[in-house]
């Protein structure tokens, strides 16, 4: 029973990516059949029907014009042949590799960008992401050789029984003997070999992390300045030894394996059958010296179309392990995924409400709890508190790169998990904490992939964000490359520059909703007072959410929301928090009082 499930799983797999390469490149697979067809047919034609026809002819005493016709038309055969396999490998093979390669993996990026973000937090389902996408094209590759490699091999093994059983009927059991070995020992060697990569994927997880990390030069000043280098060279050294203690752990095994693969599937064939037709010919006189150079002729040739073919389903069923990763990340559905449809939201917003919302990453491990709040348009909102308060989730939520786990957030009083989500998204402009630089012109980095051609609204966007005449600086202005990932002239910003740069990213999008999660954090206090400035001025005809370390710059937002402990802790303007000498007034003075003794610090410096 268990033998049937696997081969239908095998089947199953095989078919589903022999499918998915027909639906990407429909001529490579046809081309691919033919051009293997055409080799089966070579080595027919040579092993059992050639030299038995030379020999016939040479016998039956054969006039020169018919040997010399027979030997035209198959050179003129064979040319032809040869013309065909010079075309498939020389130009549609590379052509097609590169179709199959961006039909893949663009299958495997749109299901991955389609992901929602809980996914890529989710240690099990990268670890199935990563085993998905390792060689993904080499195996597609390889399962329409496998199959064209069943399907032709299929007809040659029975054709070439057929002409061996004429010759011997004996010599059929020394052809048996590569089917025990691919069967019983090949099967058992990739079953390891798949159990080994599945047990030390978590360890070869870390040696890449590693490997990232020592050669990225976001990492480099760390390395050089503390003894980082050395816990990670531990953590790359313990990855290593994981490896090699999944290798160690079915030596053993492995070894015994190999030995019998080749015992059976080269010694006996070759030396089989070499030493009972050199017996039969030469001993017993029972048979004939042609026929023995026909038999080990067409004996090599069946031999080695037996190991492949025998070889090609087996590799099927080690395909169809990894296949089956790679098929049930295509068919993974989100539950949050980015193609959601719905109903288009208005492009002016006129109120957003939190209604006793609550969400947690983990069942029953809550980050916010019964969250309930009013913004309505032009109003502009600070959110914070603590680390760890739940003020860059409760923007996620907003965002609806999570939904919430209780409770509903409404937009213009419509949940917003009723809105086409891209729609939805194209409601806000964001600069995040976190946000990414890419190895892209500024210009990209700016646009990140919108239609629109710069101008003075770009140029205002940078001067609002205080780089401008940064930019102008450049050699190549807005076409300068950020970062040396891909090029040595590459342009690298300080920390400051880069944060500027996020922000006005956000000012060039034009939205109802602009989110600005600490978006200062790295600056100096006078460029910081600029951007805020800036940031609320900008915002003026916009719903304002704003997180903030600095208080002082916050005075002035029109509700200011604390949060504590993943619960709303208070809410008010700047004044009444004070007056309620609460959680905000608490960090409103222990700022103050750090500021004062820096100020008095520098003074006296």
């Amino acid at each position: 029973m268990k033998q049937k499930n696997t081969f239908r799983r095998t089947l199953s797999n095989n078919l589903f990516i022999f499918g998915l390469a027909f639906r990407i490149s429909p001529k490579r697979v046809i081309c691919h059949g033919v051009h293997y067809g055409l080799d089966q047919f070579e080595y027919l034609f040579f092993a059992g029907f050639f030299m038995k026809k030379v020999l016939s002819l040479i016998e039956t005493g054969g006039s020169f014009p018919q040997v010399l016709l027979f030997l035209g038309l198959t050179v003129g055969t064979f040319f032809l042949i040869f013309l065909y396999n010079s075309w498939y490998d020389a130009f549609l093979v590379p052509v097609t590799d590169v179709d199959i390669y961006q039909g893949l993996y663009h299958r495997l990026y749109a299901k991955a960008n389609n992901a929602d973000l809980s996914c890529f937090e989710d240690s099990d389902f990268y670890n199935r992401y990563l085993m998905a996408m390792a060689d993904s094209d080499k195996r597609l590759l390889s399962t329409i050789d496998n199959i064209w490699h069943l399907l032709m091999g299929s007809a040659s093994v029975v054709i070439s029984w057929i002409m061996m059983i004429r010759i011997d009927p004996f010599v059929i059991l020394f052809a048996l003997a590569p089917l025990i070995g691919n069967f019983v020992f090949a099967e058992g060697l990739n079953r390891l070999s798949y159990r080994i990569y599945e047990e030390s994927i978590v360890f070869r997880r870390i040696a890449d992390y590693v490997n990232r990390v020592i050669h990225l030069s976001d990492y480099a000043k760390e390395l050089r300045m503390t003894h980082i280098y050395h816990v990670m060279e531990k953590k790359q050294q313990d990855a290593k030894a994981g490896i090699t203690g999944t290798m160690d752990k079915y030596a053993t095994k492995n070894i015994l394996l190999g030995w019998g693969y080749l015992f059976f599937t080269f010694v006996i064939i070759f030396e089989g059958v070499i030493f009972y037709g050199a017996y039969r010919t030469l001993v017993s006189g029972t048979m004939a010296l042609s026929d023995f150079a026909v038999l080990t002729t067409l004996m090599t040739s069946v031999s080695w179309t037996l190991i492949n073919y025998t070889k090609a389903l087996l590799e099927s069923m080690k395909n169809s392990l990894y296949i089956q990763n790679l098929r049930n990340f295509l068919s993974f559905q989100p539950n949050l995924p980015e193609n959601s449809d719905g109903i288009q939201p208005k492009e002016q917003v006129h109120r957003i409400e939190f209604r006793h919302v609550s969400f947690a990453y983990k069942p029953g491990r809550f980050i916010l709890k019964d969250i309930n709040f009013t913004l309505q348009e032009k109003e502009s909102c600070a959110l914070v508190g603590y680390n760890g308060a739940g003020k860059t989730t409760l923007i996620k939520l907003l965002l609806r790169l999570y939904d919430p786990t209780e409770g509903q957030i409404l937009v213009n009083d419509i949940d917003i998990r009723k809105y086409n989500l891209k729609a939805y998204r194209k409601l806000f402009s964001a600069a995040f904490q976190d946000g990414k630089i890419f190895a892209r012109s500024i210009l990209d980095n700016l646009l990140m992939g919108q239609e629109s051609s710069p101008g003075d609204a770009l140029r205002q966007a940078l001067s609002q964000a205080g780089i401008l005449e940064t930019i102008e600086h450049l050699p190549n202005g807005l076409s300068s490359t950020l970062t040396r990932e891909f090029d040595q002239n590459g342009v690298v910003l300080s920390g400051g520059q880069y944060q500027k740069l996020l922000a006005a990213r956000a000012f060039f999008r034009e939205a109802p909703i602009r989110i600005f999660d600490e978006p200062s954090s790295a600056l100096d206090p006078m460029a910081e007072y600029a951007l805020m400035e800036s940031i609320k001025q900008e915002s003026r005809e916009h719903i304002l959410f704003l997180i903030s370390h600095r208080l002082s710059s916050i005075q002035d937002m029109a509700k200011i929301i604390v949060l504590k402990n993943g619960r709303i802790a208070e809410v008010g303007t700047h004044d009444k928090l004070l007056a309620a000498n609460g959680t905000y007034a608490a960090l409103y003075r222990m700022q103050a009082e750090k500021y004062k003794m820096d100020i008095i610090q520098e003074e006296a410096l």
